[in-house]
């Protein structure tokens, strides 16, 4: 499979993967321990991956939000728990998710993810995506499944702040991108409005289409370091873990 196919093969399955854990009882669970509710587990936990930055910063990387929701989200928690201590709990959250999720998933399979991910991992520059550098600096814990899942993580991560660069040189705004984003369904749920709702043209949307296709592209350019049995590797691996989420299955 060329970079091309491999980008958008893995786009969708690795987007809605990588963040299954965030809203899963066991993780809102562990937030309790905390003393935090899952949201701001979520803001602190995810943003904590930024190091001890204050919470404008963690809210002006955090694209698609509207300003001001993560500084709200993060803030809350950062009251009660450090950003060391709600990053590591939300990556134990993340190892226990995939524990009950994807038994299932042949170990070869993920393995192969594994090697592919740090082949591609090592020619990526530090520097130009926060949040995918943040959970990079996390060590692996050697478990095939755990690993697996923080790739996983990664990859979403990766191409988020690839694609907030294409959203960026469209010349979108977060709201437009946002609404114009799988129909506005995550629109009020990162924190816009009715009154935030943007006038849309045919030539915002083309230049939102554009964003995408510009995504893809820049997703294909970093995969090119990869062999096909490589990039194979990204899809099998995505498609496989995605269908667990329907069906899953334990670690032993």
């Amino acid at each position: 499979m060329n970079s091309i196919e491999t980008a958008q093969a893995i786009a969708a399955p690795f987007g809605t993967v990588g963040m299954m854990y965030y809203f899963d009882p066991g993780t809102s669970a562990r937030g309790k321990e905390l003393d935090l509710d899952v949201v701001s587990f979520y803001a602190l936990g995810r943003g904590g991956v930024l190091g001890d930055i204050p919470a404008s910063e963690v809210d002006d990387i955090f694209f698609f939000f509207k300003t001001g929701a993560i500084t709200g989200m993060y803030g809350g928690g950062r009251a009660k728990q450090t950003a060391e201590i709600g990053a590591k709990a939300h990556l134990v959250a993340a190892e226990e998710y995939a524990q009950r999720t994807f038994g299932g998933v042949p170990t070869e399979t993920l393995a192969a993810l594994n090697d592919a991910c740090t082949a591609l991992f090592a020619t990526l520059p530090s520097g130009r995506w926060p949040i995918y550098d943040g959970y990079r600096a996390f060590g692996y814990s050697g478990d095939v499944i755990k690993d697996a899942f923080r790739n996983a993580i990664l990859l979403r991560e990766l191409r988020g702040g690839v694609h907030t660069d294409a959203i960026k040189a469209a010349n979108l705004s977060s709201a437009e991108a946002c609404f114009l984003d799988h129909d506005g369904v995550y629109f009020a749920l990162h924190g816009f409005q009715e009154e935030d709702k943007p006038a849309v043209t045919d030539e915002t949307r083309a230049r939102r289409l554009a964003a995408e296709e510009d995504t893809t592209v820049r997703m294909a350019n970093l995969l090119e370091v990869l062999t096909d049995a490589q990039r194979d590797a990204l899809v099998a691996a995505g498609n496989a873990m995605q269908a667990a989420l329907a069906s899953p299955v334990a670690a032993s």
